[in-house]
């Protein structure tokens, strides 16, 4: 898990042209969709600063590998919470359904990955 005390995708770092390799980056990594953008954008302005006090969690799970062990996962489910409504999530899953005002779950029969599992949470410093 990491954690930043800040996030490139917030509007007033984003637009800088210096950081346009890494929000493209993000942007692959995270799935990161216009409508997270515009939901940092209300939770945080234009401002070139952190006023809104954003922070940004990303966790990683290896997936793809463990697709090697023994064929494809029969019974995939996960379920991300992210804590708080406020909070913001983004990650690369077909399938995903709202369970809770915090919870998203994605179910899959055998599912074989193809990518390692990314997930970007950004909301107000607790």
């Amino acid at each position: 898990m990491g954690v930043s005390f800040d996030t490139v995708l917030r509007k007033g770092l984003r637009d800088n042209a210096a950081m346009g390799e890494e929000v493209k980056r993000y942007r692959a990594t995270y799935c990161v969709a216009d409508d997270l953008l515009r939901g940092i954008d209300r939770i945080a302005g234009d401002a070139e600063g952190n006023t809104a006090n954003l922070r940004e969690r990303r966790i990683s799970y290896i997936l793809k590998t463990g697709a090697n062990w023994s064929g494809p996962i029969k019974d995939f489910k996960l379920v991300i919470d992210k804590g708080k409504p406020d909070r913001l999530v983004s990650f690369c899953l077909d399938g995903v359904k709202k369970i809770s005002p915090t919870a998203f779950e994605v179910r899959m029969k055998d599912f074989t990955p193809d990518r390692d599992l990314k997930i970007l949470l950004i909301g107000k410093a607790d």
